[in-house]
């Protein structure tokens, strides 16, 4: 059994940011976003390391262990996302939200009775485990990080019996993520609120199955504030030794996948408040209405 850390959480929740810092301890090894979805035009896209994804060396020498295993690789394509495009209706059962139990159940005889369904599930869940072990190696560690975020990618990487994962439930004001999820998609407050309302919902129905040590809860507001406090306690959650890290986490090499963050030149953190002064009274009224009582719950008035 392999070790492994899950961040879940809406978009836009800092989840970038906190695996930047938990990839400075070197027993964690990490990509940041193993799915590798939106990364736009692969030709142009960046590793963190700065270098193109197509020239990065550490990219090149996944492929070349990958395919030592009989795997052939491209960073055009991971193969690690649980999706099937080609088929619309085998997309829509791996990737419809997390329900309860019994639609869960229903879920899973779908994709068994699919022979489509089940043949891409199973070959995504293989190169999961494949790549997850190539990192790991390349990388010197015994813990992977997967900074993800979908509660549906959870529940198959629980499911597979694979590892033994612990997970990070990340939260932030709903109103911070609805805006910057507004400014990345162009959509309106409705749409962003119902859909931070709705990941917080998968969230918890994933929460529930978890026993209480494979759980811990972290606020993005006292991450920031208290950054060497909250990686304190994340590592000892994680069962290795806090001191081991190193906290400025440009001086260690990384090839993290995810949002623009992970381009940033400076290790300084800073909580992102833009929401306080770029939401329009309007927004305001329809993030209340839509989900001001969910955000309550997590402590924001």
């Amino acid at each position: 059994m392999s070790d492994f850390v899950y961040i879940m959480s809406p978009s836009y929740s800092g989840s970038t940011l906190l695996t930047f810092l938990l990839g400075t301890h070197p027993q964690i090894a990490t990509i940041g976003e193993l799915k590798a979805t939106s990364r736009g035009n692969v030709e142009t896209y960046n590793c963190s390391c700065g270098e193109k994804i197509r020239d990065c060396p550490f990219w090149h020498r996944v492929a070349e262990c990958l395919e030592s295993r009989g795997i052939a690789f491209d960073v055009a394509d991971f193969g690690t996302h649980f999706r099937c495009p080609s088929r619309p209706v085998a997309d829509k059962i791996l990737r419809a939200r997390v329900r309860g139990a019994a639609l869960e159940t229903v879920r899973g005889a779908a994709l068994r009775a699919l022979p489509a369904c089940w043949g891409v599930f199973r070959s995504a869940l293989e190169r999961n485990r494949l790549l997850v072990d190539v990192i790991k190696e390349l990388q010197g560690a015994r813990i992977f990080l997967d900074g993800s975020k979908d509660p549906v990618r959870l529940k198959y990487l629980l499911d597979a019996g694979y590892w033994e994962i612990k997970v990070i439930h990340l939260v932030r004001d709903g109103r911070g993520t609805a805006n910057s999820y507004m400014g990345h998609y162009g959509v309106g407050m409705r749409d962003a609120a119902s859909e931070w309302r709705l990941t917080q919902a998968e969230c918890e129905r994933m929460n529930d199955r978890l026993r209480a040590d494979m759980l811990l809860r972290l606020d993005y507001d006292e991450l920031c504030a208290s950054p060497d406090a909250v990686l304190d306690r994340v590592f000892r959650f994680v069962g290795i030794d806090p001191d081991l890290a190193t906290r400025d986490f440009l001086s260690v090499e990384h090839h993290i996948l995810g949002n623009p963050m992970r381009l940033r030149s400076s290790s300084e953190i800073v909580r992102d408040d833009r929401w306080k002064t770029a939401l329009t009274p309007e927004d305001l009224a329809t993030f209340e209405r839509i989900a001001g009582e969910v955000n309550r719950q997590y402590g924001y008035e």
